[in-house]
């Protein structure tokens, strides 16, 4: 065994070594003690051959007499000895093969013996990790061992030790990349299972606790060497059904979750970290969700196109979408009862849709999501068509469908913005044809900030004076100029700059006319950005006309000019835009398209789309609504305006800007309103008592909102979820949306200290206040003091937005 002395072996397991054994340690006692427990095995091994007959006592001698040597080689391993004699004759002798020869012949006991293999390799793997393998005394056993486990159940303390030895597997491959080769046998040898390591690994992915964990870790492992193997990339994406088991499994665990919440705050509208934490269900399907999301992240682009498209295929469509977009119109036996039912269905599968959104990061699982979103129907309805006509439900269900909404226009998504808002406006039909120049219009003297102003209700003469109003703005000017830069930076690679000018040409799309899709994408090279990063922005869905492209120069067969894009719009929607390039030789046929983009723009009925419309109409009856409905819809309006396109910017926030008759702007919603909250208050007397209640009731909510999360994690930081591989999603997503909308943190952060000392200790605890507000007589018109006290706030926040705009365009 010369060759094992003098090799970089003997080298590696010495820095493997870890403290160094008793002083009484005698390596030559060790090893004649390791040679007589193995010789005393053997002996019953032979006896037991003989007589085809192994009973349960010859078993467990066996098996003692291997627990002895494995802490015979542990103890050398930790010695300070040059030499490893009990290893050598360990791989000089075949004992590994001979183990496992005889544990083929032990029947029933079959499994035990698996169980002290799989100890006796962790044990050699631990200590001496890369150098084994590449020994054919020690790897042929242990492929034959491995193979062996395909399809077969064991213990769950067998589980542990197969799961862990797999994973020393693989932190080995990280190691040593060459050795991953080993476990490739070629495909003559129909015999050996290739790359079998990977193959154990699956039927843990969605396994609870430590050993599931374990074993995703070691599937990431080889996931990340996909990259840079042909040979694991193949076997990924060829043999392994690793895609299906992932999408699956999903779907598995998806319908397992709670069907309904016992949640009882009124303001609840999204999963918390804490609400993920007591659902053991939802703990584990985000597990799984952020495992998909990671090995997206991390594996050659051929794996994750095909894991992207199982989830699409096995997950989204079939799953999620019908969860989304059950109805309960035209069942049988149709009944108040049932209609609930489904609502509350409605809300949770909402909710369960939004910590999605909250919780991947990866371009190409959030593109996968705003595909689902925008082109998927059911019964010829979309999601994002579902979504935007649920803002007119319920409290509960409207809350949960805001909150989503927010999330999506949040992914700064130019698709999105294009479905929702844009395609709407880009034809420029909402405003006077002589105005169509204006929307690039700058307001160098904030005139529309001012009219904003101006539109505060009267009551707000009753405000409390403490943090003036120049040191309250000048907090929304910081914070609508963080939001703005932030949204311009995600938003830098869009197709189009919108801005009522390019695209120049567009035409209605017939809707019988069929559009195909490119996505072939690479996910590594969709820059779609998560929420929240402002990280570069996202390329747009592309769709082509097969034929007659709009505004492209006839073919005379000779070949070049651009093929004509078609403006970024999802397939299958009911008014599908397209547009031209602006080439050269596009330019040259602008005369008679320019024909056709005027005839259709003068016979376009005026429209802002159904998005906007909605939004407005909530607006205008913000009256009628509760409290959290409303906070929800001033910042989504709010977010909305953050966008620095020109058309979106200058139809929500620029006062000059001519609208066609049909067409209301902002300003009149929010006039119209005004005008609504004074008549009503117009006889009432206690004005100012009302005013400030209302005013106080909001710093209670603000304090208890911003206070909750922290006693939570102070008091139970064992309480979250352990979602590994979140990737920060999740918690950054929580961090800048608690528990209410983003406008409501930042609406009331501004109040000076002085005002909360002002506060008497003998004022009403904040769980109180609703209570104290809302519960006492006249219901209706605190309300409408809630509501004016409110629409102040986000005239405020309005401006601000629309004066930092004014100077980021200067």
């Amino acid at each position: 065994m010369s060759w094992l002395k003098s090799s970089s072996f003997r080298s590696s397991i010495t820095r493997h070594r870890g403290s160094p054994p008793a002083k009484e340690f005698d390596p030559s006692a060790c090893y004649d003690s390791f040679k007589k427990h193995w010789q005393q095995a053997f002996e019953i091994i032979e006896r037991t051959q003989e007589k085809c007959v192994t009973k349960q006592d010859d078993v467990l001698i066996v098996v003692n007499h291997i627990d002895q040597m494995i802490s015979l080689l542990l103890l050398e391993f930790r010695s300070e000895f040059k030499d490893s004699p009990c290893l050598e004759y360990l791989l000089s002798e075949d004992l590994l093969e001979c183990i496992y020869d005889w544990s083929l012949i032990t029947g029933r006991f079959n499994n035990s013996l698996k169980l002290e293999q799989f100890k006796l390799y962790e044990s050699l793997m631990s200590h001496s990790r890369n150098e084994l393998l590449i020994h054919e005394s020690f790897l042929r056993p242990l492929l034959r061992l491995l193979s062996s486990c395909v399809d077969q159940c064991f213990s769950v303390e067998a589980e542990k030790r197969l799961v862990a030895l797999l994973n020393l597997l693989c932190v080995s491959f990280m190691q040593q990349s060459e050795l991953i080769e080993l476990f490739f046998p070629s495909l003559q040898e129909p015999s050996q299972n290739r790359f079998v390591i990977f193959s154990l690994l699956i039927p843990f992915i969605h396994r609870e606790g430590p050993i599931g964990q374990q074993a995703r870790d070691a599937l990431l492992l080889c996931m990340s060497l996909s990259k840079h193997n042909d040979s694991v990339e193949s076997f990924i994406t060829n043999e392994s059904n690793v895609c299906p088991v992932l999408a699956t499994g999903l779907s598995g665990l998806y319908s397992r979750l709670p069907r309904k919440l016992s949640i009882e705050a009124e303001d609840w509208h999204r999963f918390t970290p804490d609400d993920v934490a007591e659902i053991k269900e939802l703990t584990t399907f985000i597990n799984s969700l952020e495992f998909c999301n990671v090995v997206v992240q991390i594996s050659h682009p051929k794996v994750q196109n095909a894991l992207l498209e199982f989830l699409y295929q096995g997950f989204l469509v079939p799953v999620l979408g019908p969860a989304l977009l059950q109805d309960c119109v035209g069942l049988p036996g149709y009944n108040s009862q049932l209609h609930a039912n489904i609502e509350e269905d409605l809300i949770v599968a909402t909710a369960y849709f939004d910590l999605m959104l909250r919780s991947v990061t990866h371009p190409g699982l959030l593109h996968s999501l705003v595909r689902f979103t925008l082109q998927e129907t059911y019964e010829g309805h979309r999601v994002i068509d579902a979504l935007v006509t649920r803002i007119n439900a319920e409290s509960r269900l409207c809350l949960v469908t805001l909150a989503t909404l927010e999330s999506l226009v949040d992914l700064n998504c130019e698709d999105i913005m294009l479905d929702l808002v844009l395609r709407h406006l880009v034809p420029c039909t909402h405003v006077m044809l002589s105005q169509r120049s204006r929307v690039q219009h700058i307001d160098p003297y904030c005139r529309s900030a001012q009219k904003f102003l101006s539109l505060s209700p009267a009551i707000t003469r009753y405000s409390r004076a403490e943090g003036s109003l120049y040191g309250d703005y000048r907090s929304y000017l910081s914070h609508a100029r963080d939001r703005i830069t932030s949204c311009t930076n995600a938003t830098q690679s869009w197709t189009y700059p919108y801005d009522g000018e390019s695209p120049p040409q567009i035409a209605v799309v017939p809707k019988s006319e069929e559009l195909k899709s490119t996505l072939e994408t690479d996910a590594d090279h969709i820059s779609l950005p998560s929420a929240d990063d402002g990280s570069s922005g996202y390329e747009s869905f592309k769709t082509f006309k097969d034929n007659n492209r709009l505004g492209e120069p006839e073919d005379t067969g000779g070949g070049g000019g651009d093929d004509a894009e078609s403006l970024p719009s999802p397939c299958g929607s009911d008014s599908v835009m397209e547009t031209c390039h602006t080439s050269n030789n596009v330019k040259q046929s602008n005369s008679t398209n320019s024909k056709t983009y005027l005839n259709n723009i003068l016979s376009t009925t005026p429209s802002i789309g159904l998005f906007l419309d909605i939004l407005f109409a909530k607006l205008e009856s913000m009256l009628s609504h509760d409290l959290y409905v409303n906070l929800h819809l001033t910042g989504l309006v709010s977010r909305l305006a953050v966008y620095p396109q020109p058309l979106i910017h200058s139809f929500l926030l620029d006062h000059s800007l001519v609208f066609q008759p049909s067409i209301r702007s902002l300003f009149q919603v929010i006039g119209t309103l005004k005008q609504r909250i004074e008549t009503k208050l117009s006889h009432e007397s206690n004005l100012e008592s009302l005013t400030q209640e209302a005013q106080l009731f909001l710093l209670h909510e603000e304090d208890r909102i911003v206070n909750a999360r922290r006693n939570a994690l102070n008091e139970s930081p064992a309480s979250l979820p352990p979602t590994k591989y979140s990737n920060d999603s999740f918690d950054r997503g929580d961090n800048k949306r608690r528990s209410l909308s983003t406008a409501f943190n930042a609406m009331f952060r501004r109040y000076s200290n002085s005002y909360k000392d002002s506060l008497k200790e003998s004022e009403l605890e904040p769980s109180e206040a609703g209570y104290w507000f809302f519960k006492r007589k006249n219901c209706e018109v605190k309300r409408v003091v809630m509501c004016g006290v409110l629409l102040d706030e986000w005239l405020k926040e309005l401006a601000a937005i629309t004066q930092e705009h004014a100077i980021a365009k200067s």
